[in-house]
């Protein structure tokens, strides 16, 4: 805050904001030289004392935003790239800057002064003459599209300030240019890429490195004593301008006024005001000074060196411009009292000044311009004004905040957002079911594969059974009919038949398992929200059964292979020779089929019939149906137990561990999310926090408009002025530089 409002100095702040301005621009000896109806009438003394009140309300309530926004650029910045929001940054770099210059021109009361023209108008000049110090060092920078201010300081420096926001500090002069004349050409560059990409160059998009602003201090000037700012504006016709609707933004509605500077030699080209209506749309106040030369001298008919027109009858000039060269609009503003003009030699101002001579030694013009400005500059008109534009512009620049943070950029950030918080939640639930799926007894999802599997081993155990004992039998008739051994029939024949039968019996209980296989759900009855559960976790049913049943291994069948013959208890019938020979039972059987280990002996046909007949006969057909009998039994019981439990347990076993894994995915997805999540809130959070205080900030704004609407309201408006200022004294041979210039009459320029 500035120290005429918390320094503790006598004077109110109003008072003081008009006492400064007063001591830049003086008030003595100019009651002459000046129309009566173009001074404004005192500020209000109430007025004057609540400005200082209302400058200090107005920067606490309004400067907490910047923080706000400084701390959203910044969490911007620090995104990554392809962040949702990322595209605010200029947008709000733009704001931050624009907030940031209106609190400090209300907290500090400054009168930013804006200086306009053409290249080599003056405009240099001309802040050396209102600054009685030298600064035109400073204002001739090489063309560069970029405002300076130029305000008091303690030592020379220059604070060079981009777009993105990042200055640098030069104290050499020198090293100030170098850097500036580096910067131009790389401007020049970016302004040609974007043009022949087909863009319309904009420096907060296309390149932020851009000098937005270069800030001069200036020491021993009479800007310390006024807190005036003098802003100076790039040449009219600089190539690489970007219109002065973008540089002059931050002066929209900030009660400030502008002078636009020109030269006598291009008063009347047109190209000179072909910008003119943008500066009448945004200041209310211009002051035209016409820069002449009052030591040009133009060739009498005689071939002598005379005084010229310029030099003697400057108002003439000016006339002949109004009445021939001026624009509508022009001469609109300067009927509504918002545009006057000056003649002034603002070479011969700025050395008087610069010579620190008395203020009757300047010139008259000069004198009577700095009085109109300092009139102004400390007319309740003015004040109001500041009063009520400040609020308009702050207004301004909060709604079009609140507009950011609300626009699709932050919609889309907070729908990011909230589509990480449905993905998160999902995850989180996800790792729960895959915990109660952990703890579940799967017997019931394998039941009805287990019947099906079931029925089948017993339809073809009992089928297969029968065929069996048909083929067994048939072979007991063959072997009796052939010279084959006991061994031949059970392990040559029988064993061969019993294997095919487990087999058979295996193949059908197989082809229900495959053809459980090709249903969906591989024929498991699973809760229903476990097949989703099992789909997302990446298990494939079908090939984990079809692997879990590989994993088993060979069948590890229960009981004997074959049938089972006692030969011992098979009956036989003696010989004459055995009973002659007194050979017991088992003697003849070894005889007759050898060890019984392995009986292998060969036995006529002849021999089985004699030895063995029905009795034998009828003895192999009771061992094979009692095998059969067995048979069958055992081998579903091997089978079920198989497809059914074994099957089973391997599975869910497999099932479990693939569940198992799935749950360290979902989580380190989870953290992923959450890590994502807490990237993006870094980013919205600031911008929520910006929305809320903006909102609130809106309203104590209009609480701060109401409690000073009674000052702006009793505000006294300034009178309309003329357009052209009152004529010098001519010079003692006037007539005759006007007989030969074809100048207007006296008469004529009186009645102007």
């Amino acid at each position: 805050m500035h120290k005429n409002i918390r320094g503790g100095l006598s004077l109110p702040p109003g008072e003081a904001l008009q006492s400064r301005h007063r001591a830049a621009f003086g008030t003595s000896g100019l009651a002459t030289t000046t129309p009566r109806h173009w001074r404004t009438a005192a500020p209000d003394p109430r007025m004057r004392t609540q400005l200082g009140t209302y400058c200090q309300q107005f920067d606490g309530t309004l400067r907490p935003v910047l923080l706000d926004l400084s701390a959203a650029t910044a969490a911007i910045d620090a995104a990554a790239e392809g962040t949702p929001g990322k595209a605010l940054r200029a947008p709000l770099g733009d704001l931050q800057h624009q907030l940031s210059a209106l609190c400090d021109k209300v907290s500090e009361q400054q009168a930013y002064v804006l200086i306009f023209g053409p290249l080599k108008s003056g405009k240099s000049t001309l802040m050396n003459a209102i600054a009685a110090a030298y600064v035109s060092e400073v204002s001739s920078l090489p063309a560069y599209p970029c405002l300076v201010f130029t305000s008091a300081g303690k030592r020379r420096e220059y604070v060079v300030t981009t777009y993105a926001g990042q200055s640098r500090t030069f104290v050499d002069s020198k090293e100030l240019h170098r850097h500036i004349d580096h910067a131009h050409g790389q401007l020049a560059q970016a302004i040609r890429t974007a043009e022949q990409g087909g863009s319309v160059f904009d420096p907060q998009e296309h390149f932020p490195e851009a000098i937005r602003r270069v800030d001069v201090k200036v020491p021993d000037s009479e800007l310390a004593s006024t807190g005036a700012v003098l802003v100076d504006t790039p040449g009219l016709y600089t190539r690489m301008r970007f219109g002065y609707d973008r540089m002059t933004r931050d002066f929209r509605n900030a009660a400030a006024c502008a002078i636009f500077v020109v030269k006598s030699d291009t008063l009347f080209l047109e190209q000179v005001f072909s910008e003119f209506q943008q500066l009448l749309d945004l200041f209310s106040r211009i002051f035209l000074v016409v820069n002449v030369d009052s030591h040009k001298r133009d060739v009498s008919p005689e071939g002598k060196l005379v005084p010229s027109l310029e030099q003697s009858q400057p108002e003439a000039v000016l006339r002949a411009f109004e009445q021939l060269a001026m624009s509508a609009p022009l001469q609109r503003a300067a009927a509504e009292g918002r545009v006057k003009m000056y003649p002034v030699d603002l070479m011969h101002a700025a050395s008087s000044v610069l010579q620190k001579q008395s203020r009757d030694q300047q010139p008259e013009t000069f004198r009577a311009f700095r009085q109109d400005l300092s009139d102004y500059l400390a007319s309740s008109e003015y004040l109001s004004a500041f009063l009520r534009d400040s609020l308009q512009r702050a207004q301004t620049l909060l709604g079009e905040t609140a507009a950011h943070c609300n626009g699709h950029d932050v919609q889309q950030l907070d729908a990011s957002i909230t589509a990480l918080d449905e993905q998160i939640g999902f995850c989180k639930s996800e790792r729960q079911r895959v915990q109660r799926a952990l703890q579940l007894d799967w017997t019931e999802a394998f039941a009805r594969t287990r019947r099906e599997i079931e029925a089948e081993i017993e339809r073809c155990a009992r089928d297969a059974g029968a065929k069996l004992l048909r083929t067994l039998g048939a072979s007991i008739d063959t072997w009796f009919l052939s010279s084959h051994s006991l061994d031949w029939l059970v392990q040559g024949q029988w064993t061969p038949l019993v294997r095919d039968y487990r087999e058979d019996v295996h193949g059908a209980a197989r082809r229900i398992f495959d053809q459980q296989q090709t249903q969906i759900d591989a024929g498991l009855d699973l809760a229903d929200h476990l097949p989703e559960l099992v789909r997302r976790a990446g298990i494939d049913l079908r090939a984990m059964k079809a692997q879990a049943l590989t994993g088993l291994g060979s069948i590890a069948w229960q009981g004997r292979d074959t049938v089972p013959v006692d030969v011992n208890a098979l009956p036989i019938k003696k010989g004459v020779l055995d009973v002659v020979s007194f050979r017991s039972l088992d003697k003849v059987r070894l005889r007759l089929f050898g060890p019984k280990e392995k009986p292998d002996t060969k036995i006529p046909g002849k021999d089985k019939a004699a030895r063995l007949g029905e009795p034998g006969r009828l003895f192999l057909h009771q061992c094979v149906a009692q095998f059969r009998a067995e048979l069958a039994p055992t081998t579903a019981t091997v089978l079920s137990q198989h497809f059914g439990n074994r099957l089973r347990q391997a599975v869910e076993q497999k099932l479990r561990e693939q569940l198992t894994a799935y749950e360290p995915r979902l989580a380190a997805h989870q953290q992923q999310l959450e890590a994502e999540r807490a990237r993006l809130a870094a980013t919205a959070a600031p911008l929520q926090r910006l929305q809320d205080i903006t909102a609130g900030m809106q309203q104590k704004l209009l609480e701060l408009g109401r409690a000073f609407d009674q000052d702006v309201a009793t505000a006294e408006p300034s009178p309309t002025p003329e357009v052209v200022i009152t004529p010098q004294p001519r010079r003692e041979r006037e007539g005759r530089a006007e007989a030969r210039k074809g100048a207007p009459r006296r008469s004529e320029t009186k009645n102007q």
